[in-house]
């Protein structure tokens, strides 16, 4: 009786991939922003992605919302501190799926704070690019509070607003590349 459980190793295909983040602006209107560097892996079980084990790392420096002087403030110690903090990392620890469901546990540092982070995938499918490789599809929708990992700036305006909302979007779309 063979009792090896083969694992597939899939590492994310950053140039099909997207990573976004919005938040409000005057509480009234989305501000949008993009990560450009990023990776990870993720090594799938036999029984598909249930029980993976995922990894991404995200470059704090490589943000982009269109301006500039805006990205070097997400850049500044008030927002990210890339300096400091050039990382955000997740790390799963539980991973299970129904249908086409995904529930991810896990892990995310920002900040050097960690926090459990729980949110839903959806599994697009899977199938071969034009060179023959094994692809799956993923995109995923989630709200974090910013507080939650020190990131507190804000700034009153008109005598009763907050500039910026503590609740920010994340949105990722993922195409995952099998290696093994």
């Amino acid at each position: 009786m063979n009792t090896t459980v083969k694992h597939a190793t899939w590492a994310i295909d950053p140039t099909h991939s997207t990573i976004r983040f919005d938040a409000k602006y005057l509480l009234i209107s989305s501000v949008s922003g993009w990560f450009r560097e990023f990776e990870g892996t993720v090594v799938s079980g036999q029984d598909g992605f249930c029980n993976s084990e995922i990894n991404l790392t995200i470059y704090t420096h490589s943000l982009n919302t269109g301006n500039d002087e805006r990205d070097n403030h997400l850049r500044s110690p008030d927002f990210f501190d890339s300096k400091n903090f050039p990382m955000i990392h997740f790390r799963s620890r539980e991973v299970t799926m129904q249908e086409k469901n995904i529930q991810i546990n896990g892990i995310l540092t920002v900040k050097g704070i960690e926090h459990p982070f729980s949110f839903t995938a959806t599994f697009l499918g899977m199938c071969a690019d034009p060179m023959g490789n094994t692809k799956a599809g993923f995109e995923m929708d989630t709200v974090l509070n910013r507080k939650d990992f020190n990131i507190t700036w804000n700034q009153l305006f008109d005598k009763n607003g907050l500039l910026l909302s503590d609740e920010v979007r994340v949105h990722c779309d993922l195409q995952l590349l099998k290696l093994s």
